[in-house]
């Protein structure tokens, strides 16, 4: 396995067991380690600089979670979420982030606002750029504002507990041609409801910009798939 991961610098043990899931997470959410790689212990143990020990719990905590699976004669491997499993995410997400911009679009305020437009017109010029890796920075910030602005407590730390299923889906999707400028597009429009404090429309945009989300993860899954078929 190439060095996919960076070492861990902590003394507790606690908080070294907390790094290692975290990282590992991290890296199969956000695809660098992607479905079907071999996690070996000693491998991983050596690029995070830690023991075994806390990799083999983190690999445990993973395989509850299924994000990681035992296979015959391969051992533990990261495993591939279902079409079921990420249909079932893209919805919760469509309920949670659409009520968090129409409860935004009831909350907040002028500095906001100017944060969001400047966000928008950065990703606009990512977008004449092909930045991807901007954007996906840009979309999190755009994000976070909203969900702030919601001022929900209870309902940002509900969307930040998909945060890392929202960056691995949304690179996914968009290698799906023209998909990045309809979503920037999709933000400007969503902005403009927030300024009007129109919160109804504000939560069918949101809702909207997961589902075309959710169309355009799949049709590159399909097309994944359908390329490894062949070969």
């Amino acid at each position: 396995m190439e060095s996919l991961l960076e070492p861990i610098n902590l003394d507790n043990y606690q908080q070294v067991r907390q790094e290692a899931y975290q990282a590992l997470r991290e890296a199969i959410l956000t695809g660098r380690l992607e479905p079907g790689t071999r996690l070996v212990e000693r491998k991983i143990a050596r690029q995070l600089g830690v023991s075994r020990t806390p990799v083999r719990e983190a690999i445990r905590k993973l395989e509850l979670e299924g994000l990681v699976e035992h296979q015959p004669r391969r051992g533990v491997v990261v495993a591939r979420m279902s079409s079921r499993e990420a249909f079932e995410v893209y919805s919760i997400r469509a309920v949670l982030e659409g009520l968090a911009a129409r409860l935004a679009a009831e909350h907040i305020n002028p500095v906001q606002l100017r944060k969001l437009n400047d966000i928008v017109g950065a990703m606009e010029r990512a977008c004449e750029n092909d930045d991807q890796e901007g954007l996906q920075e840009l979309h999190l910030e755009f994000n976070e504002i909203i969900w702030n602005a919601a001022e929900s407590p209870r309902l940002h730390q509900m969307i930040n507990n998909l945060v890392d299923y929202i960056v691995g889906f949304t690179k996914l999707g968009y290698c799906v041609p023209g998909r990045v400028r309809a979503a920037t597009r999709e933000h400007r429009e969503l902005l403009e409801a927030l300024s009007r404090g129109d919160g109804e429309k504000a939560e069918r945009l949101a809702r909207q910009h997961i589902e075309n989300s959710r169309h355009a993860y799949f049709v590159q899954v399909a097309l994944r798939d359908q390329k490894n078929t062949i070969i």
